[in-house]
This record gives C-alpha cells, sequence and structure tokens, in this order.
C-alpha cells in the first residue's frame, strides 16, 4: 500500500519547484513529504516505514502460519514486496522474546535449598547441609569454603585456584568451571541475576550463530534441489521467526497461569510446522520429508545443546 505524502510546492533542500504529483525532487532527490506532523502521524509514518505496518506485517504473520512454508516459499519466487524482510522481522521477534524471557525470569521464585553435585560414579548422593561439591575422586570442595566463595562479588581464576589448592583439588579449567557454575546456580540473588542476564545475553547470540549452521544443514539435505545457500538461510529466518513466536505465546500463557497445556503443546507445534514447511517449500513426498526432518531434529539439538553448554560457562565466567 503506497503511503499517504503530504506534499510541498517546493523543495525545502534545494528550492526547485514541484510539481503537484511529485513524490521526489528532481534535483536533489529529497522525498515531498513533510515531518512537521501530529503525534500519531509521526507514529504511524514510523510504523509504516519500519514494517509498512498496515499490510506487511499481518500479511507476513498470516503467511507464515498458515499454511506453514507459504511466505518462504513466496519469498524466494521473489514475491517479496509484500513481506517484512527475514532478518528484519527475526530481529524484531527476537529482541522481543529475550526481553520477554528476561522479564519471566525475574518473576520466577527460584527454591533457595541446598545444592549437591556429586560425582556420577557414586551410588547415592552426599547428604549435606550446604552447598556440597563433589569433583572427581577424593576431590570436593567443603561446604564452609563454598559459602566464603559466594560471598565474594568478583571470583577470579588466581583466587579460585589458590581455593583448590588449598583444599587438596588439582586446578584446571573444568574444575573452576563447575565451581562457578554452582555459585551461580545456588549462590545469593545478585549473583544468580548476574549470571541468569549474561545466560541469555550469550544464549541471544548463540541462536544467531545458529543461523547459518540450521542454513547450512538444509543445504546439505537438499542438495540435489539447486537452492542457493541464501534461500536456505531465508528458510531457517523465517523458521526461527516462528519459533520466538511460540515460545514467547507459551511464555505469555505461562505467566497469565495457562501454562501447563501450552507447554504440552509447544513441541509438537513446533515439529510440525517444520515438518509441514520443509514440505511446502521442498516439494518432496511425506516419506521423504520426514526423514530429513527428523535427521535436522537429532543434528540440531545437538548443536543447540552444544550452543546452551557453552552459554552457560561464559555467562558464568563473566557473571
Amino acid at each position: 500500500m503506497a503511503r499517504k505524502r503530504i506534499k510541498r510546492p517546493e523543495c525545502p533542500n534545494c528550492g526547485r519547484t514541484l510539481e503537484a504529483d511529485a513524490n521526489f525532487c528532481a534535483r536533489c532527490g529529497q522525498e515531498n513529504h513533510t515531518h512537521k506532523l501530529p503525534v500519531r502521524h509521526f507514529v504511524m509514518e514510523w510504523l509504516s516505514g519500519m514494517f509498512n505496518f498496515d499490510t506487511k506485517l499481518l500479511r507476513t504473520l498470516r503467511d507464515l502460519f498458515w499454511p506453514p512454508g507459504l511466505v518462504i516459499k513466496e519469498f524466494n519466487a521473489n514475491k517479496r514486496i509484500c513481506y517484512v524482510h527475514p532478518l528484519r522481522l527475526y530481529l524484531f521477534t527476537s529482541v522481543l522474546f529475550f526481553l520477554l524471557l528476561a522479564w519471566a525470569t525475574a518473576r520466577m521464585q527460584a527454591d533457595e535449598g541446598p545444592v549437591v553435585i556429586v560425582n556420577p560414579s557414586e551410588e547415592e548422593p552426599r547428604e549435606a547441609n550446604g552447598l556440597t561439591l563433589q569433583l572427581g575422586d577424593d576431590q570436593q570442595i567443603t561446604d564452609s569454603t563454598l559459602v566464603a566463595l559466594s560471598a565474594m562479588p568478583r571470583l577470579t581464576n588466581e583466587v579460585l585456584d589458590s581455593t583448590m589448592v588449598a583444599g587438596g583439588v588439582t586446578p584446571s579449567v573444568i574444575n573452576r568451571t563447575m565451581i562457578r557454575l554452582a555459585l551461580n546456580l545456588s549462590g545469593n540473588s545478585l549473583r544468580k541475576e548476574a549470571f541468569v542476564q549474561e545466560l541469555l545475553s550469550t544464549f541471544s547470540k548463540v541462536m544467531f550463530v545458529m543461523l547459518p549452521l540450521f542454513a547450512l544443514l538444509l543445504k546439505l539435505l537438499y542438495w540435489r534441489s539447486r537452492m542457493f545457500y541464501t534461500e536456505h538461510l531465508v528458510f531457517a529466518l523465517y523458521f526461527h521467526t516462528v519459533l520466538y513466536l511460540l515460545f514467547g505465546i507459551s511464555l505469555l500463557l505461562g505467566i497469565l497461569g495457562a501454562g501447563s497445556w501450552s507447554d504440552s503443546m509447544l513441541v509438537p507445534l513446533t515439529l510440525g510446522y517444520l515438518f509441514w514447511a520443509a514440505h511446502t517449500v521442498h516439494h518432496r513426498s511425506w516419506l521423504n520429508t520426514a526423514w530429513k526432518v527428523a535427521v535436522i531434529i537429532v543434528v540440531y539439538g545437538v548443536l543447540l545443546g552444544f550452543g546452551l553448554v557453552a552459554a552457560a560457562v561464559v555467562g558464568s565466567i563473566n557473571a
């Protein structure tokens, strides 16, 4: 839909006289449109310029969800003028999702019970009145030491190494990471809050890195389709936008007290959307689509797992 312009008889930039129907100045190229508008017009103009808000965003969301994959197919067929660009939509929804996730996390009331981390080789976890961290055979950090560490505002590698040496524990990157994670998950509220903020910040970056990996996985699975890598990247962007929207809706329903049934529907909806969208875009048989989607789920699930662990480690170090 064309934007309604409030025109002027001459260009305010170069002074050239403009035709009544001229949208741009023929001399300097400036748009023939005044910005001295009421607040309502200014806001609507900004929204229109960002999303073509009146129709483009709504149509994109409609074709994004039904039928699954339609907006991907149309965008890759070069029918792009009526859709929000996938990267812009992804960035917008991801920012909203992680803001919502941070807000929802802040509302959660975490239990403050003792944390016991044990060696997996032990038959039963050791009971403890406070924090107990078992790092290996006959190597552990005592309760009193962990309590003292949890009171420190900032933990350096030197402090952790000297603490481990004093306790008879071999200093290593893994042991330092285990101590940091234990303290961040069970320490004071300020430390927890800092850890969660770092975790969410790092994980949002990890998810952005996952996009080209997801597109590469599609490229490898559909190498005979002769589709460009960028077309698979469009699929990845729109699919992750759907992920953020579905998980965001689930978070909102959880806050409103309807999270039990929405959580149970989240995974089937996500997998069903991926399956249907892949079938719509690539025109393979249902059986062929099924096994390829299964491969995507397994491989991408492993990558996400590594990404989450990396985000937790980085968040623990920076918290």
